[in-house]
């Protein structure tokens, strides 16, 4: 196997920058609700409440792990368009899905968000094996 020049990963750098405020969004969100609502803990069966948790838990649950694996990619020099193409899947599957969710759970956004979110998970995935075993062809 030839040896590995790790770059920088400055294109994940830059969607997980943008997916940092995003976070901050949900968070803030979760926060005011339940000053606004004196809701301290739980979601007290506030459906409004869980559905901001969970908009806020998921993104913590799914985001990390991908933008950890689209930087790893990013590191073996796969194409900065990939990188892009996929950092923005995420983005828009993260927007998405929080709309989505914080709306009506059953909602085609939410829904949406999600398939966005595997397909960009499985991709990054596939990629990361592909230049495994063969650095340099992505």
């Amino acid at each position: 196997m030839e040896a590995i020049v790790a770059v920088a990963p400055v294109n994940t750098m830059l969607v997980a920058a943008l997916l940092g405020l995003m976070k901050l969004a949900l968070g803030v969100s979760v926060t005011k609700y339940r000053f606004q609502h004196k809701i301290m803990w739980g979601d007290a069966s506030d459906d409004r409440m869980a559905r901001r948790i969970r908009a806020h838990a998921n993104f913590t649950e799914w985001v990390p792990g991908t933008l950890i694996l689209l930087g790893l990619i990013e590191m073996m020099g796969v194409s900065p368009v990939i990188i892009a193409v996929l950092g923005a899947m995420l983005i828009i599957a993260r927007v998405l899905h929080a709309l989505g969710l914080m709306g009506n759970a059953e909602s085609f956004n939410r829904a949406t968000g999600i398939v966005i979110n595997w397909a960009t998970l499985g991709l990054a995935s596939v990629i990361g094996i592909v230049e495994f075993f063969a650095p340099g062809t992505l």
